[in-house]
């Protein structure tokens, strides 16, 4: 491939120049935009005050958009188009997630409690807060380093009231999950296209009473995928430098497992044939690619295991831990997975579903992503994207299908209703690259420059900042939807978390400025009942 094809190498310091402006754009508008919309003043307990809210955040959203387009634009005319280009792609990631955490703070106005209170996992960790504070031990199945985040979080800003640290720190990881996914996905793709797939899927699949679960499914795909490139270019590096790329992936992935192991244990099967036919491809190409790979993978395990080993080895010996847990989605086709409603279905538990699609049973959305996976693997089989994508999601749908055909004979979960998020990240992730490929197709670029990590040209002016304000639309559909979801009500669906934050006593022993009727539950009797 001629140098032309692939576009100019960038140096070095330049690159993490860029990288860094990347990132500090997409923070700072994420935090920004979510402390702009802590000034929504409306009662979140309220209908009216709700649709007021929602329409609060667009107006802002749109102003926020327009002042950044237009900067953008500056920088693209008197500085450098590749800069603005990525300025624009990641600061539009932190004003997408910026939205999201602003409807959840909009929700939780008027209360110091995150969403549910003290109930479900949220009092779980504000008790484990509460235990590593004293000195006792917690759960050693759970991955340690969120629960010791939030103690540090809670000594640092919100002494002894975990559940106000809760709720901000929650705020913070909602806000900075769109540059956080778009930041991983720039590891393998473009700067348009790590947003449109890294920042799309974080609407369906981030939970906003869980943040923190969900980012590491969104960073860990593209970070395999990362890995798996390195390993096929393992053969041009010098020894130094693979062991130090093998420390980095090593690191990196001991971070994500300590965070949230929960998506380990789901894309281990798709991960390791993924990483055995990187080396049955290399062990073809002759002896030395195939050692420099092996030597990679292996500086990569050493660091992880030093890390993460010895929790690993308590996640393992419970691995027989029986989990009898029946709720909503255990009933439903395990074959459907599109729209996970987890155990909070509210009222379509009553009702039909899934809701019956138009052919064969299956709806438009899925045959979308059906065409996606198609067309991904028909054009890009070989690409390090697709197969760990693909894999994952073949692997995730084995053990779905494993734990679900014996749940009758075991009266065991083991929670298979999980894999739903993966397999519809997945799917999303092979929809977009089939979206990928086919305009290097048209266009007539070769896909293989998204192994060797250069890029092509910039795209023109106008075509990418068409896209960035379709994106934009988009965004702000998404997030306004999601939040809605999250309002405040009683209908026994994930409104509810947000109804129960508003209507339990404060540890001041007050009750949340919009309680109804300004009464809300006894502190005391919740937590005499947990």
């Amino acid at each position: 491939m001629s140098r032309r094809a692939v576009g100019p190498r960038i140096p070095r310091i330049q690159r993490v120049g860029l990288v860094g402006a990347e990132a500090m754009a997409g923070a700072v508008i994420a935090i920004g935009f979510t402390w702009l919309c802590m000034s929504i003043d409306v009662n979140p307990m309220e209908r009216v005050g709700q649709v007021s809210g929602l329409a609060a955040l667009q107006v802002r959203f749109i102003a926020v958009f327009v002042v950044l387009a237009l900067l953008w634009w500056g920088v693209s005319r008197r500085l450098s188009r590749p800069l603005a280009l990525r300025l624009a792609c990641c600061s539009l990631a932190g004003l997408a997630t910026g939205l999201y955490a602003g409807g959840v703070a909009l929700i939780l106005r008027g209360t110091t409690w995150p969403l549910n209170g003290v109930g479900g996992d949220s009092g779980q960790l504000q008790r484990w807060v509460v235990d590593i504070q004293h000195g006792r031990p917690i759960s050693g199945v759970y991955p340690p380093l969120f629960p010791h985040l939030l103690t540090y979080w809670t000594e640092l800003f919100h002494p002894d009231r975990p559940g106000a640290a809760l709720k901000m720190l929650g705020l913070v990881l909602i806000a900075l999950t769109g540059p956080a996914a778009y930041l991983a996905w720039r590891l393998v793709l473009p700067p348009l296209w790590s947003l449109g797939i890294g920042v799309v899927s974080v609407f369906p699949i981030v939970h906003a009473a869980k943040p923190y679960v969900d980012i590491v499914l969104i960073v860990l795909i593209p970070v395999l995928a990362k890995l798996m490139s390195s390993l096929l270019g393992a053969r041009a590096m010098t020894t130094r430098t693979l062991l130090l790329v093998g420390v980095a992936y090593g690191l990196s992935l001991s971070g994500l497992f300590l965070w949230y192991s929960g998506w380990f244990v789901w894309s281990a099967p798709g991960a390791v044939t993924a990483v055995v036919l990187v080396l049955v491809r290399l062990g073809k190409e002759g002896r030395v690619p195939f050692l420099r790979a092996v030597t990679m993978l292996t500086s990569t395990a050493v660091v992880f295991l030093a890390l993460s080993g010895t929790y690993l080895v308590r996640l393992l010996g419970s691995s027989d831990t029986p989990d009898t847990y029946m709720y909503f989605d255990t009933n439903v086709d395990p074959a459907y997975f599109l729209m996970w409603q987890g155990d909070q279905p509210g009222r379509i538990a009553n009702g039909v579903w899934p809701l019956p699609g138009e052919l064969g049973g299956v709806g438009v959305f899925a045959l979308l992503l059906v065409a996606g996976l198609g067309v991904a693997l028909w054009l890009g089989p070989t690409l390090p994207v697709v197969q760990v994508a693909g894999l994952c999601m073949l692997g995730a749908f084995g053990l779905r299908y494993w734990f679900a055909s014996h749940m009758e004979r075991d009266q065991l979960v083991q929670l298979y209703p999980r894999t739903s998020a993966e397999l519809l990240y997945c799917g999303i992730v092979l929809c977009g690259m089939a979206g990928h490929l086919v305009s290097q197709k048209l266009t007539g670029r070769s896909a293989t420059a998204l192994i060797g990590g250069r890029k092509g040209p910039v795209p023109a002016l106008r075509a990418s900042g068409a896209v960035l304000c379709a994106l934009a639309f988009f965004f702000s559909m998404a997030g306004s939807a999601t939040v809605d979801r999250f309002m405040p009500n009683q209908s026994g669906a994930w409104g509810t978390l947000g109804w129960t934050a508003q209507t339990t006593q404060q540890p001041d022993g007050k009750c949340p400025r919009f309680a109804p009727e300004g009464k809300c539950t006894s502190l005391k009797e919740l937590l005499e009942h947990k």
